[in-house]
């Protein structure tokens, strides 16, 4: 037995909370270069669940999952204007495109190969959603596809490897000499309105009560019509909806973030409170994690997830050829499928593509919607 009882739900929020807040603080110290925050939450949880001073479910647990991981969906992408998206993204929505193209290509072909070593359509779904949307998207389709939180920890920690590995390819692929060759060099000068852009990614958020509990209102709001339009679903198809929750938020956050995209444009908070939400829930996962059946599937999912990115990158190199991009262009879709628009915005500055820069953002928010769409459909289609 835990020595926190699975019951205890004071002192199990106390321990959610503090696993969120460690989480943060990693991110903000030195050490998150080497531990970012999300490993060392998993980390920890695990930590106090195996050695039995927490339980492995509770309805702490339980509520987190179920509810905070769907109001984290609005808060993160409700500022998905897509016709500035679009606007904005210019060639590198035609890079991040084949990206998309090549993430699926690598996780089909590696599921037909790895499929004798338990390889199966869920985490093919959920891996093609993460390398396309990022950690958002990993999580949303892997709630809608309702795999457990064993086997949703297993996935995340074999894929923080090749993540990291991605990520190094993304930084030098545009030195590498065959890249090089079969690519046109990108404009590379230092602009005001990059330099701008950068000031303005980098800016904190002024926090305001009438921004945070607008935007805690809007996102539960969300959610409430996306359950009730499964409700309707349910009454006049007759099958329950509840598995496609998250795709019917994602959806309606859509609608709203296009019909009202000036006056939320102006909202200040929303995304860090979402990211709030997305930690607690990485807590639910780490304290959900048996280590003796991560450590019985993991090695078959590194090496998947190693054969899903390597291809990846090859097609998706092979396409923005084909489709003419220059060097910048061609990264900059990459990265934003696979890193996702911080760690790109990292890359294209570093390499004095700050023209790239908005671009990068506006891709990466595009990439949530699609991830969570293509994840959720591959799934379903290899069930």
């Amino acid at each position: 037995m835990p020595s926190i009882d699975a019951h205890d739900i004071l002192t199990l929020t106390a321990v959610f909370a503090a696993l969120t807040w460690f989480g943060f603080l990693m991110d903000a110290s030195r050490f998150g270069k080497v531990l970012p925050g999300v490993a060392a939450i998993l980390l920890a949880g695990m930590a106090l669940s195996n050695l039995h001073l927490t339980p492995f479910s509770s309805a702490v647990g339980d509520f987190v999952g179920q509810y905070v991981v769907a109001a984290a969906i609005p808060l993160l992408m409700i500022k998905a204007d897509l016709k500035k998206i679009f606007l904005e993204s210019g060639r590198v929505m035609v890079g991040f495109a084949a990206a998309c193209v090549g993430i699926v290509s690598g996780a089909l072909l590696g599921y037909l190969l790895m499929h004798p070593w338990h390889v199966g359509g869920k985490l093919t779904g959920v891996m093609a959603g993460a390398f396309i949307g990022g950690t958002i998207s990993m999580l949303a389709v892997a709630n809608a596809v309702q795999m457990s939180a064993g086997e949703l920890s297993m996935s995340m920690g074999a894929s923080m490897i090749p993540s990291v590995l991605g990520l190094m390819a993304l930084v030098a692929l545009p030195n590498l000499r065959l890249v090089k060759s079969h690519f046109r060099a990108p404009a590379e000068e230092r602009t005001a309105a990059g330099d701008a852009q950068l000031a303005a990614a980098s800016e904190v958020p002024p926090f305001r009560l009438t921004h945070i509990t607008g935007a805690l209102a809007l996102s539960f709001g969300v959610c409430a019509i996306a359950r009730g339009v499964e409700a309707l679903v349910l009454k006049y198809t007759g099958h329950d909806q509840g598995q496609y929750h998250i795709l019917y938020v994602t959806t309606v956050t859509i609608i709203v973030a296009n019909l009202f995209p000036r006056q939320l444009r102006s909202l200040r908070g929303e995304f860090e409170l979402g990211m709030i939400f997305m930690y607690l829930f990485f807590a639910m996962i780490g304290m959900g994690t048996n280590i003796t059946a991560f450590l019985n599937g993991a090695v078959s999912t590194f090496f998947y997830v190693l054969l899903l990115l390597g291809i990846g990158i090859v097609v998706t190199l092979f396409l923005a050829r084909l489709l003419k991009l220059d060097m910048a262009e061609a990264i900059t879709g990459l990265g934003a499928a696979i890193v996702g628009p911080a760690a790109t915005v990292a890359v294209v500055a570093g390499k004095g593509w700050h023209a790239m820069i908005s671009p990068a953002v506006m891709t990466g928010i595009f990439c949530h919607i699609a991830g969570n769409f293509i994840g959720i459909t591959v799934a379903t289609f290899l069930a």
